[in-house]
């Protein structure tokens, strides 16, 4: 899974979304959060979307220490090579 900052992504955002699409997510970083750019199949019904949407917002998650950022880092190099 490719990795980069918000900064990189701007000026590349066209290429990741396409990629995206392609099944390649990217994973950009920006103060210590991560957010995932990876192409969405939207459900056949709007009431499902909005559940998932609440599924994701009511779902635990776990804290992004700097240890948890340092796992991140490792597994997605570890990807990035193949």
């Amino acid at each position: 899974m490719k990795t980069c900052t918000v900064s990189e992504a701007k000026s590349k955002l066209g290429e990741l979304a396409d990629a995206a699409i392609k099944g390649k997510p990217t994973v950009i970083i920006r103060g210590g959060k991560l957010v995932i750019l990876q192409a969405y199949a939207l459900p056949d019904h709007a009431d499902e979307f909005e559940a998932l949407i609440q599924a994701g917002k009511d779902s635990p998650h776990r804290p992004l220490t700097p240890t948890v950022l340092d796992e991140i880092w490792k597994r997605g190099r570890a990807l990035a090579k193949g």
